[in-house]
C-alpha cells in the first residue's frame, strides 16, 4: 500500500474566485443514492461525479486505511488542512456552526497529476448511519459543497481527506470502477447547497477583513 502526503501552495484569493466561479454549474450528488435498509442519512457533495464511485461504512476508516475501498494505488494528497485557510496543502474546505455543511476546493494542478480525485469525509457516530463516505469527483472539478442530511440526524465532520488516484495522461478520461452503491444526482440550481455555500465564503472573507484592520 502507497500512502503519501503532498502539498501545494495556493492563495486564499485564488481558492474563493473558484468557490465562486462555476459552481452553479455543478451537480450535486448524493452518496448513498437512497436510503433504507439501515441507512438513515446520506452525504451531498456538489462537484461529484455523476454514477461515479461512492463507498460508505459505519464508523470511521481504520487507521485512514482507504486501500479496501481504493485498492493500494492511491494517494492520500491531504488531511484535515485547518479549514478557512487554504494557504498550505491541496484542500481548502469551510463548514458551518454545527460542521454539518459547508464548501470545499482544491489545487487546480491536482487534475495534472492523478486520473482520478476523491472526496472522503468522516463525521461523527451516533445519530445516524453510515458515518464515512468516499465520494468521485468530476474530471476538472475545482470546488463545490459539501452536507451531511438530514439535518436531523447530522453530526459534526470529523475528517475530511482530498485523495488521488492513477497517474494522469492527456487523454485520460475519468471511469467509474466498481462502487458499493449508486449514486443520485440532483441539479445544484435546485438545492439550498449553493447559497449555503456562498453564505459560508462571504462569511469567511468578512471575518478574515475584520481581523486584518
Amino acid at each position: 500500500m502507497r500512502i503519501s502526503i503532498t502539498g501545494k501552495m495556493t492563495s486564499l484569493a485564488g481558492l474563493a474566485c473558484l468557490a465562486f466561479a462555476g459552481m452553479s454549474a455543478a451537480a450535486t450528488v448524493s452518496c448513498p443514492g437512497s436510503l433504507g435498509a439501515g441507512l438513515t442519512r446520506q452525504v451531498q457533495v456538489t462537484g461529484a461525479l455523476s454514477g461515479g464511485e461512492c463507498y460508505y461504512q459505519t464508523g470511521n476508516f481504520t487507521s485512514d486505511d482507504l486501500s479496501p475501498h481504493l485498492g493500494d494505488s492511491y494517494t492520500l494528497i491531504d488531511k484535515d488542512v485547518a479549514p478557512n485557510e487554504g494557504t498550505e496543502g491541496g484542500l481548502f474546505y469551510t463548514f458551518n456552526a454545527d460542521r454539518t455543511a459547508g464548501t470545499w476546493t482544491m489545487a487546480e494542478d491536482y487534475w495534472d497529476d492523478y486520473a482520478e480525485l476523491f472526496l472522503a469525509l468522516h463525521f461523527g457516530n451516533g445519530s445516524g448511519d453510515p458515518d464515512s463516505f468516499i465520494v468521485e469527483l468530476e474530471p476538472d472539478a475545482l470546488t463545490g459543497l459539501w452536507a451531511l442530511v438530514p439535518e436531523s440526524l447530522a453530526n459534526g465532520l470529523s475528517n475530511i481527506y482530498l485523495i488521488g488516484r492513477g497517474a494522469a495522461t492527456s487523454s485520460t478520461s475519468s471511469t467509474s470502477s466498481t462502487s458499493s452503491t449508486s449514486s443520485t444526482t440532483t441539479p445544484a440550481s435546485g438545492s439550498t447547497l449553493p447559497l449555503l455555500g456562498l453564505g459560508l465564503i462571504a462569511i469567511g472573507f468578512m471575518r478574515r477583513r475584520g481581523e486584518t484592520e
